[in-house]
């Protein structure tokens, strides 16, 4: 192909302003200088795809140019303890921010060599605080016969690290419920009903709500020898969290406290009692407030709901070419009822394949139905049963729920008030894992009682709880419930505060549990407000965290607009601090390099107070030499080595925060109206009320819920409108740019004084990054990851030294992934063997200085020289020429 000025001028574009580069626009380079150049990066002939090559970021923390531990002041906690102030944290030094990780279960016990060389290697990259997390689960409690006991040996290994970390200056993180599971031994039976981790059933059970503050107390009093401070009065420990991803509305939502067993259901049931004494006095205001309707049942609306004719008779089975099923009436229903008998060898492609359904009734808007049915499976398992559309746009009609089947059979009865008239719906039964499932007896007739029954009183504590999964209830008790489950979870967090604080005199900040689980305005009247998110998040099929039965997304956030940054962006609250302690894009993504940078700049630019990478480790196997699992990064050398322009994008602060700050209003009263429709708090987001989570890549985002503190010193825009088909957003500062104008070839950049980086899909494109040049050549994706951080000096024009990283496709040794439908691979339980192995990046930089200013060497894993990389003089200008020559993944410039 012969390379013009107008093919690039045609293939290379640019908006706003200059990135892409045009070179009729860029003096700098002429076509004298491009065309020979672009020749040569994207020529198969001149590049091929080399080898991979191992590339191992060593363990220890050399003095080189990869190691910024001398950003972090030390030791954690010399200017007093982490305080909240409007939106910031601060210190008596001013503010600050936490590029943070997290370690996991017996990662936060380590031997003391282990500490010491741990603490050394988290500094090394810039961690300046660790969420202690999972502590909880066992290894705390060591050989303790329960749960009850703290094991003073395990004490004294975390008291050990958490003074390794302070003195490298790593503030901690303390979690105190992650995933501790009462069971027999502590005095709670039936722990197999019972939510996973006892979640939101911990937010009301009143033993379960002493034994954490039991857990609390004899962790944060405890005084911690190496330091000579309780955690109370530690100011290196800088938050304690209540209780993660745990919340009493969002576990209702999930439907895990629809069939608590006993006695946890008798004390559920008796609060929500007493709650509506305190509203209505008695059972009669209660029916006569709630408008409760009994219909007497109609004529039966299926056809062979007995299954006594073969199952194709009034019933479809909805597959693709992925599924395999097979159905078959018999005997063996319940009394001697026939039975439909489902077999699901292979789910489809999607989740709601294999389903079957009967559709061709119709119904009325506001009328009560009644669907009867008998179920039963193998073991086990969830169905998921709707009435909706069977024609588009299959939209729900009012009945939408996830019932657990087990070996025995079960009658289900499902009242539900038509949300819509329509005269072709249809009845679903979806959600079908492999394996057996049986039902027996379907009936849907008009009619039924919607609200309690006649011996459902007040007085005798009987009023029904509402069941998430269970639709059958007027819409006055709907609302009732979700202000109830407010109110009991309020009290939850207001009390377990009020201990921390007041009883034990904990002196750090204190969150509750992350934002979408819990509503903005409960969790905005503790000190500072958290959320989670991870891009591509592994899938189990079968048996969750089956280590060999799941799948995993195998795209690029570049190409999904905003995606997970902008979905945390609208979580914010205006003017209380926000930190976002799990982040990840888990391998083994192909593209798993962009998710650390860009978070760090995103989250700079959004003003977010710190970013948690999860998770470092989850064991005490501190130094892998390959990638051990989905999440730890401690041996991912694709996300190791753009670490050190993580941390000076985000605490170092070289990204700049946004200069605009759009919010949108929504007061406690909105939150509970959205969530009397939706039912979740995972509405209770700013797009929830209205605002497009793509403003989020121009200017800072948040809500504004007016009955808390939530003036800033910044001025709030109206909220701008955002254009359906724009491709292109610029920060309001100029230093972002989300580029997806080429279809599947998305890119990001940052362009700031002392950092430059690009993401993305490479196209053919060169790119400006300010007065750095980019040109990458062929590589196996045709994407890569370029960060380049100025380590020591005012800018890259500037004397100093440069940390340059370029990643593109690191895996294992021996792993292969498998390639599924839908851009989804998977490794099973083969996740191949060490060491890491790298694709050497084949790029030019172009530099705003003349040559003889720079020298570049090639750095080993431990950040060491080890060859000298050609520096040579285009137009005037320093040219370094990368690839894979080198055997390297960063490189070291040298500005005189």
């Amino acid at each position: 192909m012969r390379f013009t000025t107008e093919w690039i001028h045609r293939h290379v574009r640019s908006s706003r302003r200059i990135v892409s580069w045009d070179v009729r626009r860029c003096p700098a380079y002429g076509p004298r200088t491009v065309i020979p150049l672009i020749a040569i990066l994207l020529s198969p002939a001149a590049w091929g795809h080399e080898p991979l090559f191992p590339f191992v970021v060593s363990h220890d923390a050399p003095d080189n140019v990869t190691n910024v531990a001398g950003w972090i002041e030390r030791p954690a906690g010399r200017h007093g303890f982490v305080r909240a102030e409007k939106d910031h944290f601060v210190t008596d030094a001013g503010p600050i921010r936490f590029w943070g990780t997290n370690l996991c279960f017996e990662a936060c016990f380590p031997t003391h060599e282990q500490a010491e060389r741990l603490a050394a290697r988290l500094a090394r990259f810039g961690v300046n605080c660790a969420r202690l997390h999972h502590m909880d689960s066992r290894a705390i409690w060591g050989d303790s016969p329960n749960h009850l006991t703290i094991d003073p040996r395990r004490l004294e290994r975390l008291d050990y690290l958490v003074h390794q970390l302070k003195r490298h200056g790593i503030y901690v993180n303390v979690n105190l419920h992650v995933s501790r599971w009462f069971d027999e031994a502590e005095g709670f039976p039936a722990r197999r009903g019972r939510p996973e981790y006892d979640k939101g059933l911990d937010n009301f059970e009143p033993r379960m709500i002493e034994l954490q503050e039991k857990y609390a107390r004899d962790l944060l009093t405890h005084v911690n020898p190496y330091t000579g401070n309780a955690y109370t009065d530690e100011p290196a420990v800088a938050m304690v969290e209540i209780n993660n991803e745990n919340a009493l509305l969002a576990v209702w939502a999930w439907n895990q406290l629809d069939d608590l067993p006993e006695p946890y259901a008798t004390t559920y049931r008796r609060l929500w009692n007493e709650w509506l004494r305190a509203k209505y006095g008695t059972t009669e205001r209660l029916l006569a407030a709630w408008n409760v309707r009994q219909k007497a049942l109609g004529t039966e609306m299926l056809e062979n709901g007995d299954f006594s004719k073969r199952p194709s008779v009034g019933w479809q089975m909805e597959r693709d070419e992925r599924t395999v099923v097979d159905w078959s009436t018999s005997q063996g229903g319940p009394g001697g009822a026939k039975r439909l008998r489902v077999v699901v060898s292979r789910e489809g492609t999607v989740s709601w394949r294999p389903q079957f359904s009967q559709s061709g009734f119709s119904l009325r808007r506001g009328e009560p139905y009644t669907l009867s049915l008998w179920l039963k499976a193998d073991q086990p398992r969830p169905m998921q049963i709707n009435c909706m559309m069977a024609h588009a746009p299959w939209q729900n009609l009012g009945l939408s729920v996830q019932t657990q089947v087990g070996p025995r059979w079960r009658h289900e009865e499902f009242v539900f008030t038509a949300s819509a008239d329509d005269p072709n719906a249809r009845i679903t039964f979806t959600g079908l894992k492999p394996g057996v499932h049986e039902l027996a007896l379907v009936s849907l007739r008009p009619g039924g009682t919607l609200g309690p029954k006649e011996d459902e009183t007040l007085e005798a504590e009987t009023i029904p709880v509402v069941r998430h999964g269970r639709p059958g209830v007027v819409d006055a008790a709907r609302r009732d419930f979700v202000d109830f489950l407010w109110d009991t979870e309020s009290t939850y967090w207001r009390r377990m505060y009020r201990f921390l604080k007041t009883n034990l005199g904990v002196k750090s900040l204190v969150s509750g549990t992350q934002l979408s689980y819990s509503p903005p305005s409960i969790q905005a009247r503790l000190d500072y407000l958290d959320a989670h998110a991870y891009f591509e998040h592994p899938d189990f099929p079968g048996r969750p965290w089956d280590p060999a039965d799941w799948t995993i997304g195998n795209v690029a956030l570049v190409n999904d607009v905003g995606g997970t940054l902008a979905g945390l962006a609208v979580r914010r609250v205006a003017g209380r601090p926000f930190t976002v302690t799990e982040y990840n894009h888990p391998a083994p993504n192909e593209y798993a390099a962009e998710g650390f940078p860009m978070i760090a700049a995103f989250g700079a630019f959004q003003r977010w107070n710190g970013v948690f990478s999860f998770t470092y480790s989850h064991d005490t196997d501190f130094e892998p030499r390959r990638i051990t699992g989905f999440f730890d990064i401690k041996g991912d050398t694709a996300k190791l080595v753009h670490m050190p322009a993580c941390a000076a994008m985000f605490p170092r602060g070289d990204v700049s925060p946004a200069k605009r700050l759009v919010t949108v209003e929504a007061t406690a009263d909105q939150q509970r109206k959205l969530l009397y429709k939706s039912l979740t708090p995972w509405t209770l987001t700013a797009a929830g009320f209205g605002l497009d989570p793509r403003m989020a890549l121009v200017d800072r985002v948040a809500m504004r819920l007016n009955e808390t503190k939530d003036a800033t010193s910044d001025s709030t825009t109206l909220m701008p409108e955002t254009a359906e088909n724009q491709r292109v957003f610029v920060s309001d500062t100029d230093q972002l740019r989300w580029d997806v104008s080429t279809k599947r070839g998305g890119y990001f950049t940052v362009d700031s004084p002392r950092v430059k980086l690009f993401t993305g899909f490479v196209r053919g494109r060169i790119f400006a990054l300010g007065d750095v040049r980019l040109a990458i050549g062929e590589t196996r994706l045709d994407w890569a990851t370029v960060s380049m951080v100025v380590i020591q000096g005012r800018g890259f024009d500037h004397p100093g030294r440069v940390l340059l990283a370029a990643t593109g496709l690191v895996r294992n040794q021996d792993m292969r992934p498998q390639r599924l439908d839908n851009n989804r691979i998977t490794l099973g339980n083969h996740w191949g063997s060490e060491p890491v192995l790298c694709e050497g990046v084949p790029a030019e930089v172009g530099l705003p200085v003349a040559v003889e200013r720079v020298r570049c060497f090639a750095l080993d894993g431990s950040g060491r020289r080890k060859e000298t990389v050609e520096v040579t003089s285009r137009e005037g200008r320093a040219c370094l020429t990368l690839g894979p020559r080198y055997k390297t993944v960063w490189y070291e410039i040298e500005i005189r």
